[in-house]
């Protein structure tokens, strides 16, 4: 005993790197999905079905091992990271339960891992270990692997404790977390029905879930899969959030010193700047596809999972940023955590790896453009911070660039809202206004940055002209730019508007009075006003007879 004791508490202080588990966690659900769809007898299934399967896959087991991973941290008063390695071996019990299935009907797979069944039947299964399981309904070998999972849990806690109590307590503790997994669609539709529904809890029955969660329908502008993709996709609507609290609470336990001083370092005004073109987005396909514009449980999830991918696309591109600019920040932003000494640059990388991964997961949940427009966002930020190219160091290049990253937010919501996924319904004079704007109002973000920036040769507009030209040229371009929407809407009842607001614009910017970190909170609220207003002369009220 006394030698196994050793090897669990060396595995114990056996460390492993955040982008090394991820990357074997991914590798080894990669193997299970090729198990399945290309070892086994099984229908052949088109490409982005294959990925809907993969990403499926992953979000359940991922889910299932974090609560595992938070319940025995919590339980064994442990550091999440002493657990990590333990918990990538275990992770390779996902792999047996295809074989075993196989093994039992000679090469073929069940068809879910999902308990579906009313409050009654669920209870019975609870009670009975999956004892009631209609055939073909949950998979042979995941309930094998499961109790192997419950015993290995039960196993550690022993070992750490020494306390039989605690470790019944923990096997029964490991068992509920296991059975709402295998559960979840149940269990969520019950709690659906409880606020929205008028059905009693026991009257609800498992057509019904089957039906809530496969039925062919559209989600905004994105058309219904089969009903076993459907039902995997929608589902997946709601692992993608629960993943990502779930990771911002490990994150937490691991280092909460860590965990602030990113949540400080998240440039808020910018995550709102990237919210609202994303709004601004999802508006303008409803002036174009108005039928789309359906709003239920599961349209509401898609726009968070996309807004919640923006969001982390721009917190990776920070990082990075964050990397290039160390030296720069050490003069102008020494609060930020890497001039801190926070983190390691290696542990600051992986983190912002992994932000870029989630963020792409978030993209391809929802479909293959969404990814493609977030991969997109992230190949042009990382060429205006990164080198070899670093094109944050020109002058009119390097807000021309951002302008392109942030017309793929904007793009992101449009083509939610379009039957085809796709931009070329969107007129080009609204482009076109956008990246104009953008590139020459964007160097208001710069003044903050000029004593690193011109010592570290990074040629903004207020290096270049000083701090006092500067904020001239600077005003004047967003007073231009209010003016520009005018002529490029082709909407004369903007004008007034636009001079008043292109004059408040012009004011704040050239104030001395205003701190140039917070300039960019008073040029956002004018510009949300006045696009209020915009969005009030022409969209609200030529509706129903205006297609932009």
């Amino acid at each position: 005993m006394w030698k196994i004791e050793k090897i669990f508490e060396n595995i114990l202080e056996t460390k492993i790197s955040l982008l090394a588990w991820a990357g074997i966690f991914s590798s080894i659900i990669m193997l299970r999905v090729f198990t399945e769809q290309f070892v086994a007898r099984s229908a052949k299934i088109s490409e982005y079905q294959l990925i809907i399967e993969y990403i499926h896959n992953f979000y359940f087991f991922i889910i299932t091992f974090i609560i595992i991973w938070l319940y025995l941290s919590l339980f064994l008063k442990l550091n999440p990271q002493k657990l990590a390695y333990l918990l990538i071996w275990a992770s390779l019990l996902i792999l047996p339960p295809p074989f075993l299935d196989m093994a039992k009907t000679k090469g073929e797979l069940f068809w879910s891992f999902y308990i579906i069944s009313g409050a009654g039947d669920l209870k019975n299964q609870f009670l009975t270990i999956f004892g009631n399981l209609p055939s073909g309904i949950v998979y042979f070998g995941t309930r094998i692997t499961f109790l192997l999972a419950i015993a290995m849990c039960a196993g550690a806690v022993y070992l750490k404790t020494k306390n039989w109590i605690k470790t019944v307590v923990s096997s029964a503790v490991v068992y509920i977390i296991l059975f709402f997994m295998g559960s979840f669609p149940s269990i969520f539709f019950f709690a659906y029905n409880s606020v929205f529904g008028t059905k009693n809890f026991f009257e609800i029955k498992s057509f019904e879930i089957a039906q809530f969660f496969g039925a062919p329908q559209k989600i905004l502008g994105i058309d219904s899969l089969t009903f076993r993709h459907a039902f995997a996709y929608k589902v997946e609507l709601f692992y993608f959030p629960i993943l990502i609290l779930l990771l911002l609470f490990l994150f937490y336990l691991i280092n909460s010193k860590k965990f602030f001083s990113m949540i400080a370092n998240l440039r808020y005004p910018q995550l709102v700047y990237h919210g609202g073109l994303f709004f601004l987005g999802i508006g303008l396909g409803f002036l174009n596809f108005r039928e789309n514009l359906a709003i239920n449980i599961f349209s509401i999830e898609a726009v968070f999972v996309l807004l919640t991918s923006v969001f982390l696309a721009w917190i990776a591109s920070v990082v990075f940023n964050d990397i290039y600019d160390l030296e720069i920040d050490k003069i102008s932003n020494p609060d930020r955590p890497l001039p801190k000494g926070m983190f390691e640059i290696s542990e600051y990388a992986q983190l912002g790896a992994v932000l870029f991964l989630l963020s792409l997961l978030g993209g391809v949940t929802i479909g293959f453009n969404f990814f493609m427009l977030l991969l997109t966002y992230q190949i042009i930020a990382w060429f205006y911070s990164s080198l070899p190219f670093r094109l944050k160091k020109f002058p009119v290049a390097a807000t021309l660039v951002s302008s392109l990253a942030s017309l793929m937010v904007l793009f992101l919501g449009y083509i939610l809202i379009s039957p085809d996924q796709t931009v070329y319904t969107l007129n080009w004079r609204i482009i076109l206004l956008l990246i104009v704007c953008y590139t020459i109002s964007i160097p208001i973000k710069d003044f903050k940055d000029i004593e690193g920036d011109k010592k570290y040769g990074i040629w903004t507009i207020p290096v270049i002209f000083g701090k006092k030209n500067a904020r001239l040229i600077v005003a004047i371009c967003h007073f231009c730019s209010y003016i520009l929407s005018v002529f490029l809407l082709n909407e004369r009842r903007l004008f007034l508007w636009a001079l008043i607001f292109g004059a408040i614009n012009y004011t704040i910017v050239i104030s001395k009075k205003i701190n140039p970190r917070k300039v960019f909170w008073w040029v956002l609220g004018t510009v949300s006003v006045y696009l209020l207003i915009m969005i009030k002369i022409i969209f609200v009220d030529n509706l129903g007879k205006f297609n932009f």
